[in-house]
């Protein structure tokens, strides 16, 4: 009942916070192409591009299909936002007389010919599942794989950006909202198509690169948003992963002959919690990849950790040190300058696991839920929604 009623409070308030940010023109792009934004936003009647023409029809009539492989592009790394945009996009294809006359794309084939780092690598395939979580379970496997998505909403294409649990995040190239199964039917999301990008789909995408940063003794310390999967877990191995945002962890993999204590990061799924120190023990339990466990001493490659209140081991080659000592700006969880409706998500799916994950066991570090405390009480709560809320729209 608790995961229930998180979930339907977080929903109504998502959709508060996208009809406030409409108001402030908070998701509308800068009208300049010289500097990076966000790929997300780009909408297909923007006014840089919307006029321009996509075969006999419009970018604005026709191109939610077209935008959204654009997002693509953007999303693996195949092209950036600062030089490429649907504009730019529409103008390559129509060099090649790419599109028919109703604005679709003659032939797929097309794509890779512009942007040869991605390609359509299916055809419109059908759901096999008819309800949200079918369809979102669907969709999870073929991001977990590495494919990009982009759904069909009863005659509109929208990009799929992530999935949490049931709940499908989109960058819908016509409106502001971003989960797909509250803007649109379930009846009417019915066949999606998988692409292939530069780089493999790795979680939601960051809204900033953030450039390295020079360390106190001149070195580069990378601090990019990396991306992160993150899954519920119950107290037997589990089955089911959900995707969440970039998160703000810088992390560094010690050297093999350095053991430290402190939180780290599962980098694989299946990685198990042994009864004690040698990987032929006991597995007390199973963790996915992106699950959070604090280390409390080491021996000979094995990591002690407490879950449920009961000891047990990790093996530390399975897993990523979290250097984690950073202090995040309160909301900003993915620590990319701005509190917005992906660090709202990432609030949601940790309020979300609190009921299924065991203790010991988090998808968030303790910066990130320090962050994610916005009233500083010491608990994320719904509280700290409606504070975040007021904060953003204020």
């Amino acid at each position: 009942m608790r995961n229930a009623n998180v979930k339907g409070i977080t929903g109504i308030l998502l959709v508060f916070f996208t009809f406030i940010a409409m108001l402030a023109g908070g998701y509308r792009p800068q009208m300049t192409a010289s500097a990076a934004e966000d790929f997300r936003l780009w909408r297909q009647n923007d006014e840089r591009w919307g006029s321009l023409p996509i075969g006999g029809s419009t970018i604005r009539q026709s191109g939610c299909y077209m935008t959204s492989i654009a997002m693509v592009a953007a999303a693996s790394g195949a092209r950036d936002t600062e030089s490429f945009d649907p504009g730019v996009f529409s103008k390559e294809l129509n060099e090649i007389n790419a599109f028919n006359q109703w604005g679709g794309l003659a032939s797929w084939g097309s794509v890779n010919k512009v942007v040869n780092e991605i390609s359509i690598s299916s055809k419109n395939l059908n759901f096999t599942s008819e309800d949200q979580s079918g369809k979102a379970a669907e969709i999870r496997k073929l991001l977990d794989e590495g494919s990009y998505v982009i759904c069909n909403v009863g005659g509109h294409w929208v990009y799929i950006d992530g999935v949490i649990g049931d709940d499908v995040y989109m960058a819908d190239p016509a409106k502001d909202e971003i989960l797909m199964f509250e803007a649109y039917k379930n009846e009417n999301i019915a066949f999606y198509q998988t692409l292939r990008g530069k780089e493999p789909y790795k979680g939601f995408t960051p809204l900033y690169e953030v450039s390295p940063e020079k360390s106190d003794d001149g070195a580069d310390t990378a601090v990019t948003g990396s991306t992160v999967t993150t899954t519920a877990l119950s107290t037997a191995p589990v089955t089911t992963t959900s995707t969440t945002t970039a998160s703000s962890k810088a992390t560094t993999q010690p050297a093999p002959d350095i053991e430290l204590t402190g939180e780290y990061c599962c980098l694989e799924s299946g990685a198990n919690v042994y009864a004690e120190p040698k990987a032929d023990s006991k597995c007390v339990i199973s963790l996915e990849k992106g699950n959070i466990v604090d280390v409390e001493s080491v021996m000979e490659g094995f990591g002690e950790v407490v879950i449920n209140g009961a000891k047990g081991w990790i093996k530390l080659a399975d897993f990523e040190f979290t250097v984690d000592e950073q202090e995040l700006m309160a909301g900003d969880i993915n620590n990319d300058s701005s509190a917005d409706e992906y660090d709202l998500a990432v609030i949601n799916e940790y309020l979300s696991s609190l009921g299924r994950l065991p203790e010991g066991v988090s998808v968030l570090t303790r910066s990130e839920v320090a962050a994610a405390d916005i009233n500083g009480d010491g608990t994320v709560d719904n509280t700290d929604v409606l504070m975040f809320l007021m904060r953003v729209c204020n």
